[in-house]
Order: C-alpha cells, then sequence, then structure tokens
C-alpha cells in the first residue's frame, strides 16, 4: 500500500494547524494519505481531535517511516492511550486511520487472552474441493491472529484496545515486536518481517501502573484490569486522554445530534459538573458534592441527546424528555442519592441558562 497523497493537517483532521507550524506562517507538517483497504475504518463525520494530542499522535506516526539517515538511534513504535471510560480512546485511533487510509486491526484484550489468540492457531478447516466433484476431508490449518495479519499489511495500525486487562505474561508475549523484531511463527516455522510503517497501538482505562488518571483517580471502578510490567510499559509513548472541553461538546452535539444551542451548552456543563465528581477521574472526588462512581462520557452525552430527540418524538415534552433520557442513558445505574444530586445539579443549570 504506497502513499498516495500528501494533505495538510487541517485538510486531514479538520483542526486548526498554527500548532503545527515552525516560526513561519506555512506549515511543516504534512500527512501521507493511502488508498483505503477493507479494514479502513468509516469516517466519523465532524469527530473533533484535540491539537495537542494530535501533535502526538503524528509523532508517533512518523516514527514508522523515519529515514535511516534521520537518526542512529531507534526510536519507539508503539503508542499507550490511556483515559477514563468513553472519552474517545477508540474514536481517535480509528478516525485517525479512517482519514489516512490506514488499515486498522483492533484486539479486544481480555483476561482470559492468550498469546495465540492474538498470534493464531491451528483450526479445522471446511472441506475444499480436489476434482469435479470430489472434496478432501477437513484439514488442520495455521489461521493468522490479528497481530500477524497487522504485521504482513504495510503502513497498518494495530490496536490493543483495553490492553491494561491483559495479564502480565500475555503483555510481555509481545515485547519482541513492539521492538519492530521479525516474528518467528513456531508452529509453522515461518518468519515474518514486520511491515514497512506498521505501528501498534494500545488503549485502556489506567496507565498500567494502577492509576485511572492524573489526579489519581481510582483503578478500582474497571474490574479485571491489571498492573502491567515496567519492561512493557517502558516500550510505549503514551497520551493521557481525557473528555473535550465544555465548549467542544456543545459543539459535537449541535453538530452530531443536532441539540440546539442552549440545550447542548446546558449538556455539556452538566457533564463537566459530574466529572469533576467522579471517583474514576480524581482522587479528591466529593470534597463539593456527592462522590459518584459513573459519569457522564462522551459517549453517553451523544446518546442522551438523541434518546431526547426520540422522546419528544413519542410524545413527551422536551422537559420531561430531558430527565427521562438522563435516566435511560445513565442514571438508573447510580444509587438514590447519585441520582438525586446529578437531578439537582440538572434542574440548578436549566434554570440558571434558561
Amino acid at each position: 500500500m504506497e502513499a498516495i497523497v500528501r494533505k495538510t493537517i487541517d485538510e486531514v483532521f479538520g483542526v486548526d494547524a498554527a500548532p503545527f507550524k515552525a516560526s513561519g506562517n506555512q506549515s511543516t507538517t504534512s500527512v501521507r494519505v493511502f488508498a483505503a483497504t477493507a479494514e479502513t475504518p468509516e469516517t466519523i463525520d465532524g469527530f473533533a481531535f484535540e491539537a495537542d494530542t494530535l501533535r502526538r499522535v503524528m509523532v508517533w506516526m512518523a516514527s514508522g517511516t523515519l529515514p535511516a539517515t534521520f537518526a542512529k538511534a531507534k526510536m519507539k513504535r508503539n503508542l499507550m492511550v490511556f483515559g477514563p471510560t468513553g472519552c474517545g480512546k477508540t474514536a481517535m485511533i480509528s478516525q485517525v486511520c479512517a482519514r489516512t487510509g490506514r488499515s486498522m486491526f483492533r484486539y479486544q484484550c481480555s483476561e482470559d487472552s492468550e498469546a495465540s489468540q492474538l498470534f493464531g492457531t491451528w483450526k479445522l478447516c471446511g472441506q475444499q474441493e480436489v476434482g469435479e466433484n470430489q472434496s478432501s476431508a477437513p484439514q488442520m490449518t495455521f489461521v493468522d491472529g490479528p497481530v500477524l495479519r497487522w504485521a504482513r499489511t504495510p503502513n497498518s495500525i494495530l490496536l490493543l484496545d483495553e490492553f491494561d486487562q491483559l495479564a502480565p505474561s500475555i503483555a510481555m508475549s509481545l515485547n519482541g515486536v513492539l521492538d519492530g523484531d521479525d516474528i518467528l511463527v513456531p508452529e509453522t516455522g515461518e518468519r515474518i518481517k514486520i511491515a514497512a510503517g506498521s505501528l501498534i497501538v494500545a488503549t485502556g482505562n489506567t496507565n498500567g501502573r494502577g492509576s485511572a488518571g492524573g489526579n489519581g483517580g481510582s483503578a478500582s471502578l474497571y474490574k479485571g484490569v491489571k498492573r502491567q510490567n515496567i519492561a512493557s510499559l517502558d516500550r510505549f509513548f503514551v497520551i493521557n486522554a481525557t473528555y473535550l472541553a465544555e465548549d467542544e461538546e456543545k459543539k459535537l452535539l449541535q453538530h452530531q445530534v443536532g441539540m440546539a444551542e442552549k440545550a447542548a451548552e446546558a449538556m455539556a456543563k452538566l457533564a463537566a459538573s459530574v466529572r469533576s465528581q467522579f471517583l474514576g477521574l480524581n482522587e479528591d472526588a466529593g470534597q463539593n458534592g456527592e462522590p459518584l462512581e459513573f459519569t457522564i462520557t462522551t459517549r453517553n452525552l451523544l446518546n442522551w441527546g438523541l434518546t431526547h430527540r426520540l422522546l419528544m418524538a413519542m410524545g413527551l415534552d422536551s422537559t420531561s424528555a430531558f430527565k427521562e433520557g438522563l435516566r435511560m442513558t445513565l442514571l438508573d445505574f447510580g444509587t438514590v442519592a447519585e441520582r438525586s444530586a446529578i437531578l439537582d445539579s440538572w434542574d440548578n443549570i436549566i434554570g440558571d441558562i434558561s
């Protein structure tokens, strides 16, 4: 897969190119865009990229195509993006691939994941035709896992979702791949050289060291996460992702859901208020109100807006639709005290804005 064109940052990602410019006005950063494949994700119109985060992503992407003359030292080619639930970690990587035409191979990690699920395993495959009216019996065939499919595909991305769910011993089995070494498949004896420009990204709710946020958020809310071996973590660049700013989420609600400006403003304001009390994001959550074990994620915020529209189409008035939509989206997961605190905040916000 060869690069088909080079485009500017703003052309590809729709962000202000100013943070990517040198001293002059001319942008010095360009993006390679490839011909899309069957493994390239679909583009989400209006997806919002944060400029500082995108710059880190661009550095990581550049690490896979540096010329030999750039430096004698070897640069990391792996990225870890961790942050609270529903803040857009996986979506950001997916949309980077979508806009650059890169193939993306996604593996959902869990505490039950095994190396064979990552690399490949023998499977009994169906009958194969050997003559006009004949077929052979099913045969054992080695089937590539996502790591090997990625390794064979130039300029592709391997996304290890929820990396911190992996048993540390399984994560360690990837160290050679993270170093860019050839992959030896012991089952077949094949040696696979990782295709040019191919990169790895891992996502997680924690930093792999027992913390769920820059402010010491509680990792205990994310069941199944594990502290990872520091030798594995040492092979990654890192981005501590978080939720969009209020104004950005307001625009997102207007653009992707069709919410009116004042409604979008109120919803984004409630989300910010709830997040300040979220134990999974802040170690001091609850100092100014009810500490919460759940939060309004960006994913939930958009769902709330869409639910509001559907409920109004079914006959509810706007005020009732907002509250019922909030209950359906996440509020009924909470305790009585949590529900009451959030609904009181919503009433106060609506009163201030209206």
